[in-house]
């Protein structure tokens, strides 16, 4: 999704008047044949998108590692995070449930989120951490999870200080590499809390300070449900794919290109759910509060609601300056009759195009929007529909 990884010199302070912005006439600008009215949602509603909205709702009261410890400031995975549904099922490492079997063998998911991070900015260097927060239909269903998924686990039994009823697996593997693993089910009413702490390089290990990074997870994560109120399962199917009425504003994907299992991610998230989906989050955690960002929508494009257009300007610098921080890009001109619109290439010299697709990144208003393409007049044209679809939208 985005891997922003913000250059904070890019943002500066929140009282600067933006200057005028440059006039645009809609009429000259050239979408192609790419949407440019609001977009009509209901026929990219699939049976988990209500609980995808659920979902969404979890991990905007979830905490992200480096909220938990400031150590963990890379994100790895997918990126980061990802929603839990029935559809798209989590992955619980070491209890050998393969993905098409995690509903029969764990039964009642109704939603959840899963996230991780790490110290480094590279695989199997140092410590990493994962953990998944799922809210079951039952509270009994949630405590059949976390004992069928510790019994699969490997390992011995260990402790989290302050967490008796926490069920924790110690677990020392030396093969395909070495690593330790401490991972820990606890239940509260029916949400299932999991995390696990895997050390690559500690020799001699450490569990109880992996523990402590456990504790610490399950402290803060508790902290945090205490402003999710969740809703009743007969009324997720009811939630709407829209929040803020920004998806309908946000360039969507192709029928073609929707995916045919799980469910497409394209949504509306708050920001703390955003951060899950960063590479780096402790970074851009500064740049979305020094422009006062509330939502981003995730669709084909990227739509991001400032708190006024010198927010968004100063956010759009950050875009840019952490796009030509990639050496495969180099600038190049924007979109004809668009000048709100800067664009980045491939430099000549990059063998695979696909290392660095062409991307754009636009202002209007208080809005900050993103997009990508397979050449650059592909994604002038995606720039220009984007641009459209947020003409007059406020």
């Amino acid at each position: 999704m985005v891997t922003l990884g913000i250059a904070l010199s890019a943002c500066g302070g929140g009282s600067e008047a933006a200057a005028p912005a440059p006039a645009v006439d809609v009429a000259k600008v050239d979408s192609g044949n790419y949407p440019t009215t609001a977009v009509d949602l209901s026929s990219s509603r699939v049976p988990t998108s209500g609980a995808l909205r659920e979902a969404i709702r979890i991990g905007a009261a979830t905490p992200v590692a480096f909220q938990v410890d400031s150590r963990f400031v890379f994100a790895n995975g997918y990126a980061g995070g990802r929603h839990i549904t029935q559809a798209d099922s989590p992955y619980f490492g070491g209890a050998g449930i393969e993905t098409k079997d995690f509903n029969a063998t764990i039964p009642g998911v109704v939603a959840g989120w899963d996230s991780s991070a790490q110290r480094r900015n590279e695989l199997n260097a140092g410590r990493d951490v994962s953990t998944i927060t799922l809210r079951f239909e039952t509270a009994d269903q949630a405590k059949f999870a976390a004992t069928e998924l510790s019994n699969r686990t490997p390992g011995t039994a260990y402790q989290v200080p302050g967490y008796s009823d926490a069920l924790v697996k110690l677990e020392a593997k030396k093969e395909p590499l070495p690593v330790q693993n401490v991972r820990a089910w606890l239940v509260r009413g029916d949400m299932l809390l999991f995390v696990q702490v895997a050390d690559w390089i500690g020799l001699p290990y450490d569990p109880t300070a992996d523990a402590v990074v456990a504790q610490r997870f399950f402290d803060k994560q508790i902290e945090m449900l205490r402003s999710y109120t969740p809703t009743p399962l007969r009324d997720i199917e009811k939630l709407p794919l829209d929040t803020e009425n920004l998806l309908s504003r946000t360039l969507p994907t192709e029928a073609s290109k929707r995916p045919s299992k799980g469910t497409s991610s394209s949504a509306v998230y708050p920001t703390q759910a955003v951060l899950h989906l960063e590479e780096f989050p402790a970074v851009i955690n500064a740049a979305y509060a020094d422009a006062g960002i509330d939502y981003v929508s995730f669709d084909s494009g990227s739509v991001y609601r400032t708190r006024d257009e010198a927010a968004a300007n100063r956010f759009r610098a950050a875009l840019d300056n952490e796009t030509l921080g990639d050496t495969d890009y180099m600038k190049v001109d924007g979109p004809a009759n668009l000048p709100v619109v800067h664009c980045f290439n491939a430099k000549p010299e990059v063998k695979y195009a696909s290392d660095a697709p062409p991307t754009c990144h636009g202002v209007i208003g208080r809005y900050v929007f993103g997009v990508s393409g397979t050449n650059l007049q592909d994604v002038y044209q995606r720039a220009a529909a984007q641009y459209k679809l947020l003409v007059g939208f406020n």
